[in-house]
């Protein structure tokens, strides 16, 4: 604890949960060109994606993270339902499927002489 808080960064507040925390602690960007800032200053700088039942765009907050890339920038709620950002890393991909009978071994049917 400190003397502007109940709790120090060490220690986390009891409410949470350790499964809250884990769900949320690690964050994944699997698209290429895509980079992370935090808004600072009072430059007014918008999010370029509407919110679900929003017709504006929604300004970007001073300490805000948000993705750029270009001109254009996202706050990361937006790209989350965007898809740009996951909560689970990229899963290798599976392993072929293993044939068990060598291909050398099955008969071979050809029609008009294997018919008789």
């Amino acid at each position: 604890m400190n003397i502007n808080d109940r709790y120090s960064a060490a220690e986390p507040p009891p409410d949470d949960t350790a499964d809250s925390r884990e769900c949320a602690s690690r964050l994944y960007v699997h698209e290429a060109g895509w980079r992370i800032s935090i808004k600072r200053g009072s430059v007014r700088e918008f999010c370029y994606v509407m919110a679900p039942d929003q017709d504006y765009y929604h300004r970007l907050v001073d300490g805000e993270i948000y993705l750029h890339q270009a001109d254009e920038r996202i706050c990361l709620s937006c790209a989350v339902r965007r898809g740009i950002i996951a909560y689970e890393p990229r899963r290798l991909r599976d392993e072929p499927p293993i044939f068990l009978v060598d291909a050398g071994e099955l008969p071979l049917y050809v029609p008009g002489v294997d018919d008789l």
